[in-house]
């Protein structure tokens, strides 16, 4: 028998707010969601998310990664990289994949800046 899962990804961007972490749970039951991908995690409050695992991977860079998965959803063999931009897990055999590749608009805009004040 095949496996369906609705799998979410959403960007995060670093929300930090108690009663926005709420709101995501809210949407995440609502559209009874099984595996989210959060890329810009900051934080680890994520655990108040009821009945998700959280599997973060915060780094050593500003934002990270996590996966959620609903209870009862196991998966396993999490890796990290080190730098927070990607984590992955397997679930029967399918390998999961989230990473947070920014654009780079946001350090080009700033070498800019810079550059005309000179």
């Amino acid at each position: 028998m095949p496996y369906i899962y609705k799998i979410a990804t959403l960007n995060f961007n670093a929300i930090s707010s108690v009663n926005r972490i709420h709101l995501l749970g809210n949407f995440l039951s609502q559209q009874d969601i099984d595996i989210a991908l959060l890329q810009e995690v900051t934080n680890t409050n994520l655990t108040c998310i009821r009945n998700y695992t959280v599997h973060d991977n915060i780094g050593t860079v500003e934002r990270g990664t996590a996966i959620l998965s609903k209870t009862g959803i196991t998966i396993t063999d999490v890796t990290r990289i080190p730098s927070g931009r990607g984590i992955a897990a397997n679930r029967f055999g399918t390998r999961i994949v989230n990473i947070y590749a920014p654009s780079g608009a946001e350090k080009k805009k700033r070498k800019e800046n810079v550059s005309s004040r000179t």
